[in-house]
């Protein structure tokens, strides 16, 4: 038992540490390579380093801990608060081509009060550290010892389903049209993309919360089982994530070669229109000129 009790531990650990470093990479990459004029690879990026935060987190434990673990994790949860606002914005701004540099928006002003109130709480309580039974690694983490630390993941849940319901209510709007000229397929493979990274990001909301938020409430044991699958299912959804943004991306560097090509040739055949008369007849004319200067 105790056997497999440490195989677990390593392998939740090693999972942890896998999931942070392909999600700060991927983030990296999309910063600082796959740059966007409109700045919007910024938001994106942002999404992905706080899943590697995320991720990362499952390393630590009562040992390896910087600072005692419950009170590490407290501090760490406002962060969290920033994810769906960065969502929001990201959908937002792709769907109307906003261009404007990004700036402090006022989607990002409840992350900041949390974490402020989680900061002023955390110095004045007197009751932080205790010998309590602790959920080691859990977005609950020594939450039980703050009153308000409790309403936290409660909180949380209530901020992404109401992101959840404008980002969902926003694609509605701008819904995908199949059948149209090339210029709107490029259109229809952003709001796929909008719609395919949203929908990922819900239903690991939903896992996390049915396997992780509800049994906090309930008072029920969260095992490193529940833990590492709930990883599991993000890392599988950040790969998957990955490899449909990579083929989007190609689908639409083809669309817009073809539409440049194709209005070069537009631009061509208009020239060419306009010519009022062609070679031959221009040729015809100069010998018409010349013979009418022979008999002159």
């Amino acid at each position: 038992m105790n056997e497999f009790s440490t195989f677990l531990t390593q392998g939740y650990w090693w999972l942890s540490l896998l999931g942070g470093i392909h999600c700060i990479g991927l983030g990296l990459y999309i910063r600082y390579i796959y740059r966007d004029k409109s700045g919007n690879h910024k938001l994106l990026a942002g999404l992905f380093s706080l899943m590697a935060l995320y991720f990362f987190t499952g390393m630590l434990n009562r040992d390896n801990s910087p600072a005692p673990i419950h009170l590490l994790f407290t501090l760490i949860i406002p962060v969290y608060f920033l994810l769906m606002p960065l969502l929001y914005l990201y959908c937002y701004r792709s769907l109307h081509n906003i261009r404007a540099p990004i700036s402090l928006s006022k989607h990002f002003y409840l992350p900041i009060l949390i974490a402020i109130v989680i900061f002023v709480t955390s110095l004045l309580s007197n009751n932080l550290i205790s010998g309590a039974d602790l959920l080691q690694k859990s977005i609950g983490s020594g939450l039980r010892d703050f009153k308000i630390g409790t309403a936290l993941p409660a909180l949380l849940s209530l901020q992404t389903g109401f992101y959840f319901i404008l980002i969902i209510q926003m694609l509605r709007k701008y819904r995908g049209r199949s059948g149209r000229v090339d210029q709107e397929s490029l259109k229809d493979i952003k709001f796929r993309w909008l719609l395919v990274l949203t929908l990922a990001m819900m239903c690991n909301w939903l896992v996390r919360t049915t396997l992780v938020i509800l049994p906090f409430y309930m008072g029920d044991h969260i095992s490193e089982i529940t833990q590492a699958f709930t990883r599991l299912i993000l890392l599988l959804t950040v790969y998957l994530l990955a490899l449909y943004g990579l083929q989007q991306v190609t689908k639409a560097a083809y669309l817009r070669g073809r539409l440049i090509r194709q209005s070069e040739q537009n631009v061509s055949k208009a020239k060419a229109s306009s010519q009022p008369l062609n070679s031959e007849e221009l040729n015809y004319l100069q010998q018409l000129m010349q013979e009418e200067k022979k008999h002159n």
